[in-house]
């Protein structure tokens, strides 16, 4: 990189740009600089572009960054002089042209100092002033020049702040109005009120800013590091996990399963999501020999990858590595109040002049400038939701992000999946009807073994478990292709084998008139079917179920005692599908089945339409990701699929759906504190302007209610930590008794066939 001949401590950079970055050069010591670049606080490209550019150069071995100072510190290797080099690297930064940042080496470490110390070095200097003011005689030569100097330098983080959005033409903000405020009492000789407002303030600041570390800290994993691939090792297949990967393996991967590892294509096509390393939605085509990337996800068909970087040398490790190490500025909520407050500004400085116009009393003319709820509020709610997120794992779940906590508040209709959600992950085969002659049981295991050994889905698991039982193991194919919700193709020895749904099977346009192969016990016991065919004829039918959870029927009783709507959708029959429905406890009229992907976010649409406000899905397939993409709340298991466990905004982590219930009581807890600090921070604040108006409070006094109650509030936030406690667990049962289902007609019965058999039951 070309680096400039000479350059001044204080540089314009940036000539790219339409705005110039100012780049000063505080101080310098061998193998350490330390910068301020007012652009921090303003440009997150910029400071993600910086730390990008920064790590890339061999010499620099650590960087330490504080947004709220608007500073970098460099430590690079200390025997040469590499100034210009990182002058000219902030330089580059800037440029509008460069592709965005993609990861940071592993190997290089960088530093957002949100700790103990950081919170000490800010409150150095405004609790010096506080203390020499207070212990500073008034007799000394010059005191109030000396004094103002102090003051004005404990306020001096306010006033750049203020200049700073002046220089980017921002409107008013509360940065301006306590710098008047505290210019002001300067002058009028009130040197206590902003010196201690200054403190606490910074105090109140720091705060935020520590929890908000703790909240950078949850970063989502993409991986589970114990799910399993087949690999092909020195010409031996086998199943490893992903820990276990190794550069050189040939991984194969299948539709709805995401990509382990970086590396190219050898054989095969696929479609591939990249929407979790890129942020894009669009599916891409990528073919042999092309470049893929781990995270990404397998959206339609096949592919074998030659791993090339495996664990934390891919590509998304690193950018990982990045966000976990990335400023607060990522993960503090917006403040809700910020505009309200803003547009009190005005009105407050008009007031002001109004009661000095009457009153012509200085002291009481100031009092409205301290009308400054916002900043509280701005304070103490993202604490409280910050402290929320950051203490949900504890509880068992991973919540996303701030939205997410508040509309589980105000959830009123949950919408489940069923297979894998309320049944479990891993069902049995209950059976096998081969309809052809001359076909036996290993050749028809073999065949279902080869096709669904790399589908992610209950039924794949349990078949290839079942065969395993058996002494049967799966083998090679060609032409694989797979319809997530509908079934798989694939050719086996010239032999075209289709196993799926009967919708599936027909499509293909296979006669398969069943009903009188359906068994009638069968059915009514959760036992779903799964067809497969020939070369184009019908040739066995295997049953497999899926035990509902111990713990759906509680919960789904759980949540209706919450006023919340279940549903239950399914691609499954109406018989079976109603077996689960009434072992769960599900309302009548609350069942769809025979539902294609596609179709589950249309009934999420329909339930809003219905006057629903608030709408979450549960799911942890690949066939349930639009639904998850399109609910106001998705929530899956960490045992789901890749694509569930990347769209969702709430995570079950211990699979366990009783973590619906620990994250609702979360939600309203911390939706209960929210309220509590907006009113203690806005009824305190507004009593002060108005006692300092007609009562002609004193300054200190107003400043250590307003500013106390804001303490306060922030410490009421913080509570969730000491108090939150996980709410008492639900039973666990196998669900209603399933005794009397077998004396229902189920054979003539229509789809929506619920309330019937509940008067039946009944």
């Amino acid at each position: 990189m070309a680096t400039p001949n000479s350059i001044s401590p204080t540089t314009a950079l940036g000539s790219t740009s339409a705005d110039a970055i100012t780049c000063e050069v505080v101080h310098t010591l061998p193998g350490r600089v330390r910068l301020r670049i007012p652009q921090l606080r303003h440009n997150e490209t910029y400071l993600r572009q910086l730390q990008y550019l920064l790590v890339g150069e061999d010499p620099i071995q650590q960087i330490r960054i504080n947004v709220a100072a608007s500073s970098v510190v460099v430590e690079y290797e200390p025997d040469t002089n590499h100034l210009d080099l990182i002058l000219a690297i902030a330089q580059r930064a800037n440029d509008p042209d460069l592709p965005p940042p993609r990861c940071l080496p592993v190997d290089k470490q960088v530093y957002s100092p949100w700790n103990t110390d950081y919170f000490l070095s800010r409150m150095a200097i405004p609790v010096a002033v506080l203390g020499i003011i207070a212990l500073l005689p008034p007799t000394i030569p010059f005191y109030p020049v000396v004094i103002t100097g102090l003051v004005l330098w404990a306020a001096l983080p306010t006033f750049r702040e203020a200049l700073e959005s002046i220089e980017h033409k921002e409107p008013l903000n509360v940065t301006h109005l306590e710098s008047l405020w505290t210019i002001l009492h300067a002058l009028q000789g009130e040197f206590m009120a902003p010196a201690l407002a200054s403190t606490m303030n910074t105090w109140g600041g720091s705060m935020r800013d520590m929890t908000a570390q703790v909240g950078e800290k949850q970063v989502f994993d993409p991986f589970d590091l114990t799910r399993t691939y087949w690999i092909e090792r020195q010409g031996q297949k086998q199943q490893v996990t992903i820990r276990d990967m190794q550069p050189g393996d040939y991984v194969i991967v299948s539709t709805g399963a995401a990509i382990p590892v970086d590396g190219r294509i050898v054989w095969g096509t696929a479609l591939i999501n990249q929407q979790f390393l890129t942020g894009e939605g669009e599916l891409l085509p990528c073919e042999p020999d092309g470049e893929v990337f781990a995270s990404t996800v397998v959206a339609k068909g096949q592919i074998c990858i030659r791993a090339e970087r495996v664990g934390n040398q891919t590509k998304v490790a690193q950018v990982l590595f990045l966000a976990k190490q990335a400023p607060h500025l990522d993960t503090r909520i917006e403040n809700y109040a910020e505009e309200i407050s803003n547009k009190a500004i005005l009105p407050a400085m008009g007031v002001s002049a109004v009661v000095f116009a009457l009153t012509r009393d200085a002291h009481r003319s100031i009092a409205p400038l301290q009308l400054d709820f916002g900043s509280g509020i701005g304070i103490t709610v993202p604490t409280a939701i910050l402290a929320a997120l950051s203490h949900a794992p504890q509880l068992g779940v991973y919540i996303r992000n701030g939205r997410a906590l508040e509309l589980l508040s105000r959830l009123d209709a949950i919408v489940f999946d069923k297979t894998g959600t309320l049944t479990e992950v891993r069902g049995t085969i209950s059976g096998l009807q081969i309809l052809q002659e001359d076909l036996t049981e290993e050749t028809l295991l073999y065949w279902l073994a080869t096709v669904e050994q790399h589908v992610n889905h209950p039924f794949g698991i349990a078949i290839l478990d079942y065969a395993q039982e058996k002494g049967v193991s799966p083998g090679d194919y060609t032409d694989w292709d797979y319809e997530p919700g509908r079934g798989v193709i694939a050719k086996i020895a010239d032999q075209e084998i289709r196993v799926g749904t009967l919708e599936f099977i027909q499509a293909a346009g296979i006669e398969a008139n069943i009903d009188d192969l359906r068994s009638h016990e069968g059915v009514l016991w959760n036992r779903s079917l799964v067809y497969v065919s020939c070369n184009q004829e019908l040739v066995a039918i295997v049953s497999y179920s899926n035990p509902l959870r111990p713990e759906a029927a509680a919960l789904i009783s759980a949540l209706k005692k919450q006023r919340i709507d279940c549903y239950m959708v399914t691609g499954d029959h109406h018989e079976v599908a109603n077996a689960v429905a009434y072992s769960a406890g599900f309302r009548l009229g609350n069942i769809y089945t025979n539902v294609l992907p596609e179709e589950k976010a249309e009934i999420i649409q329909q339930l809003r339409d219905k006057g629903k406000q608030v709408v979450a899905f549960v799911g942890e397939g690949l066939n349930d990701s639009a639904a998850l993409a399109h609910a106001d709340i998705s929530i899956s298991l960490s045992e789901g699929s890749d694509v569930a466990r990347q769209t969702a905004d709430i995570l079950l982590m211990q699979n366990d759906l009783q973590g619906i219930l620990q994250a609702i009581a979360l939600s309203k807890e911390v939706m209960q504190i929210i309220n509590q600090n907006i009113a203690l921070v806005v009824i305190p604040n507004v009593s002060v302007v108005l006692a300092g108006i007609f009562l002609s409070m004193h300054p200190v006094v107003a400043v250590l209610i307003s500013n106390g109650a804001t303490l306060l509030a922030e410490l009421n936030g913080l509570r969730i930590f000491a108090h939150q406690k996980s709410v008492k667990g639900v039973k666990k049962t196998s669900g209603r008794s399933q005794e009397g289902l077998l004396t229902v007609p189920w054979k003539k019965r229509p789809r929506r066939s619920f309330a019937q058999l509940q008067e039946k039951l009944n």
